[in-house]
């Protein structure tokens, strides 16, 4: 199983060689469908991401776009047809990604030892599953970050990757997850996963697992400091020829010890050769990674990769639900690539705002006028406008229950909606009735043990909005007197 990714690497790079043949940058084309032009940078891409999409009655969209640029241009299609063929070959002996597939499978019966630390299960289920669906593009930034591995230059070091909220680095690094297989571990703002002992103890499990390094459990200072991680790194990378790659997604998030001289997640300083660690952040300004060797990658809003990558996801989703977008389209007065253009400006180059408001219109749940430029500018205006309409529809229960709600989910981070009513004095079923009102902004995590689901805001950018919002002030302060009602204070 060790060389199919390889393999599937190289034939995505023969397609995307035989597409940039094919199609060259003479054939400004335009798509019969709906006249849109189309570089052969997109092409690629699309075809690329769109290659194991649908295997059985419909060809994928990237393959009927291919064919009707062949009716336009006269281009034989027939090579990318068995091309395409031979990689979903390639494909199918290669078991389905999920938390149940051979994927994981070296990490499913893992020694008993071990197995409390490992996250994989949990990140496959909560973040690389949910975000590979409808994943798209990237292929620059892909290639950048293996270039940066392949490169003799670097013989170990950390890839960091910077970009604003909403950009889509966790996106990126769940696909290298996927595609890859790579070593990882995903920070999520106040949660347990982001604490260091957290990281320390899932990455030394999942090394010792895929290494069949010499032991059966973690030592108690395995979660301590990163000396023990440093050996097994060292211990690893001596057993192999291939490079050792570890994932890990928003450091900026991972808990800060205030331990002066110490990355976050007691990241070593130097990495042993062969080793690299692939790291995103927020900005380059909102963490400064001590390291020897790093090489920076920053996704900008406005960077041509980004809005292409962007472009084609607008592109695709209106394709995927033309029927659905099909009045609101003609009430826009709009061709669906102007529509998507048109929308690029306005999601001012973030992946979240189109993930969030695109199902929207084309569920007719977005209140707008049909003209485009009445969507919200960005993704913050898309929260306010958001709050703003619940608010409207009626002020006394947001007031009183649906404000509070998510403000204290935005203050306790991961918590049930009986502790939220518990602590703000509510009645539980209106709490919970708030809970499904802002399900959409809430990832729901494992329950309990007393069976109650735990809930936390899905992403760091609506929790920044939150902390910004007036009334958060009160929330914190009735939540801090329960605590004071709750806990025996020890004056002496």
């Amino acid at each position: 199983m060790a060389e199919e990714p390889d393999q599937l690497a190289a034939l995505s790079r023969r397609l995307r060689a035989l597409v940039a043949g094919t199609f060259g940058d003479r054939y400004q084309v335009r798509v019969v469908a709906d006249r849109a032009g189309i570089s052969r940078n997109t092409l690629s891409a699309a075809l690329n991401a769109r290659l194991g999409a649908d295997r059985k009655d419909r060809k994928v969209p990237a393959l009927r776009t291919l064919e009707r640029i062949a009716d336009v241009t006269g281009a034989d299609v027939g090579p990318l047809e068995e091309l395409r063929e031979a990689a979903l070959r390639q494909v199918d002996g290669v078991a389905p990604v999920s938390p149940g597939s051979p994927v994981w499978s070296e990490f499913a019966t893992p020694p008993a030892g071990l197995a409390d630390d490992l996250l994989v299960a949990d990140f496959a289920y909560g973040i690389v599953e949910p975000l590979a669906r409808g994943f798209v593009g990237r292929n620059r930034y892909i290639d950048a970050v293996e270039a940066a591995i392949e490169d003799t230059a670097l013989p170990s070091g950390y890839i960091l990757i910077t970009g604003e909220p909403g950009i889509g680095k966790t996106s990126l690094m769940a696909e290298l997850v996927r595609r890859r297989k790579w070593l990882h571990h995903f920070n999520v703002a106040a949660s347990g996963a982001s604490t260091t002992e957290a990281f320390l103890r899932n990455v030394c499990a999942q090394l010792i697992v895929r290494y069949h390094l010499d032991h059966t459990s973690l030592p108690p200072r395995a979660g301590r400091d990163g000396l023990f991680l440093l050996g097994l790194l060292g211990t690893a990378a001596a057993r192999q020829d291939t490079p050792l790659v570890i994932v890990v997604d928003a450091i900026d998030e991972a808990a800060d010890d205030g331990r002066p001289g110490i990355n976050r997640l007691a990241l070593p300083r130097q990495l042993p050769d062969n080793v690299y660690v692939v790291v995103t952040s927020r900005g380059r300004n909102a963490y400064e990674l001590d390291a020897d060797r790093i090489r920076h990658m920053e996704i900008g809003d406005d960077d041509e990769a980004n809005q292409a990558d962007l472009l084609l996801y607008v592109e695709t989703f209106i394709e995927d639900n033309a029927e659905r977008l099909a009045d609101v389209l003609a009430s826009a007065g709009q061709k669906s690539h102007d529509f998507a253009k048109r929308f690029l400006e306005r999601s001012e180059g973030n992946f979240l705002y189109a993930v969030r408001v695109l199902p929207e219109i084309a569920g007719g749940e977005l209140l707008w006028r049909g003209d485009i430029d009445d969507l919200p500018l960005g993704l913050r205006e898309y929260y306010r406008r958001h709050w703003v309409t619940m608010r409207a529809a009626d002020p006394e229960l947001f007031d009183e229950v649906h404000q509070p709600v998510i403000l204290g989910f935005a203050i306790l981070h991961q918590t049930t909606a009986e502790i939220i009513a518990q602590t703000l004095s509510l009645p539980l079923h209106p709490v919970r009735t708030a809970v499904a009102t802002w399900q959409e902004f809430l990832n729901r995590g494992r329950p309990r043990a007393d069976g109650h689901p735990v809930y936390r805001i899905y992403h760091k950018s609506f929790l920044d909005f939150l902390s910004t919002t007036a009334g958060i002030d009160a929330v914190e302060k009735r939540l801090l007197d329960f605590v004071d009602d709750a806990v025996e204070w020890d004056d002496e």
